[in-house]
């Protein structure tokens, strides 16, 4: 995959099937990635989010490890790790599918890099899972942000 052709902006979560966002405390989640360095791959990852008219964000590093991305939290979070991999990338559309940490469950973000256009991806994903990696089933338990 061209990780660093496609990955480094800033990415709006549109769908998830991760409780952090599907709860409604937290809205309008987004994550840009950074590339800090090329070989072995290591990007800064900045997750950010509203809570109660408060912008907040969580940051922290990912080295790439074959086929997936080991995640550490910088500052008071760098005693939390987690593991990640793409489903699916191309310049418009992200899938992301991550394990738990000792604080949160595992789950999975459908990012798009317009959310203008979510309406439009948000039909083909459900209509054609499959030409994203994923399946009927798994396209089921996704919950729209918009």
């Amino acid at each position: 995959m061209q990780y660093t052709k496609y990955l480094p902006r800033k990415w709006h979560i549109i769908a998830s099937t991760f409780k952090m966002w599907t709860s409604g405390k937290k809205t309008n989640p987004s994550i840009t990635y950074s590339i800090i360095q090329s070989h072995p791959l290591r990007i800064l990852d900045k997750v950010t989010y509203q809570t109660r008219n408060k912008s907040k964000s969580i940051v922290g590093y990912d080295t790439l490890d074959n086929d997936q991305f080991n995640w550490r939290g910088k500052g008071i979070l760098k005693p939390f790790s987690s593991k990640w991999k793409i489903i699916y990338i191309d310049k418009d559309v992200l899938i992301i599918k991550f394990s738990s940490t000792l604080v949160t469950q595992p789950g999975m973000d459908i990012l798009l890099r317009n959310k203008q256009n979510a309406d439009s991806y948000k039909i083909q994903l459900l209509n054609h899972p499959e030409k994203f990696n994923l399946n009927a089933k798994t396209i089921q338990k996704f919950k729209w942000l918009f």
